[in-house]
């Protein structure tokens, strides 16, 4: 059973990366899973809780590509650099996340109000906390960096700038908008830094 249900996940991801959640068709994912529609529901609730799943699948695979390359990290800088670029590199392997944040979707408020969403906001903060701290250690980031407060305005500026698409704002036939990683990362850490 377990083994169906990971073949379940495991189509569903790639469905959602190609139509996205809105455009994914039930029947057609169920037909292409290869399940009948009462063991699909044995499974899952609905599309939205075959989603959430998979975006759990997906941020687990985020949490594993940053914890095995933290350890390579020398300092807090090189930590936080790692930090979003991992998240960059996640946005962009699994767009299904992006799909969150684009305009005029229902899907982003039942996301918020989920305990998996909590719990990933929760982890990221922390995340972000101890890269704090180990920097004031460290004396590479400011004395009188208030940690908390910091460790979620930090956070939040990454999920929110990488994870939305500043393109929807871009004017017909003008440049395209997009965000940088580097540059981001540069702007966070000079905020950060000490002057000393």
């Amino acid at each position: 059973m377990e083994e169906r249900k990971e073949k379940a996940l495991e189509v569903a991801r790639g469905y959602f990366h190609k139509y996205g959640y809105r455009r994914a068709s039930l029947s057609d994912l169920i037909e292409e899973i290869g399940i009948s529609k009462p063991t699909f529901y044995n499974y899952f609730k609905n599309k939205e809780e075959l989603f959430f799943a998979v975006m759990l699948e997906a941020y687990t695979e985020f949490h594993y590509q940053y914890t095995t390359q933290e350890k390579t990290a020398t300092n807090a800088m090189e930590r936080l650099q790692l930090f979003v670029s991992t998240f960059g590199w996640f946005l962009d392997t699994y767009p299904i996340y992006r799909d969150l944040f684009k305009p005029n979707n229902d899907l982003l408020p039942k996301w918020m109000q989920s305990r998996y969403s909590k719990d990933f906001f929760a982890e990221g903060v922390e995340t972000v906390k101890s890269i704090l701290e180990q920097g004031l250690d460290e004396g590479i980031f400011r004395a009188d960096l208030d940690v908390p407060k910091t460790a979620l305005l930090v956070y939040y500026v990454i999920v929110s700038v990488l994870s939305n698409d500043p393109g929807i704002f871009k004017k017909a036939g003008g440049p395209a908008y997009e965000v940088d990683v580097p540059t981001l990362i540069t702007l966070i850490g000079q905020g950060l830094l000490s002057r000393e």
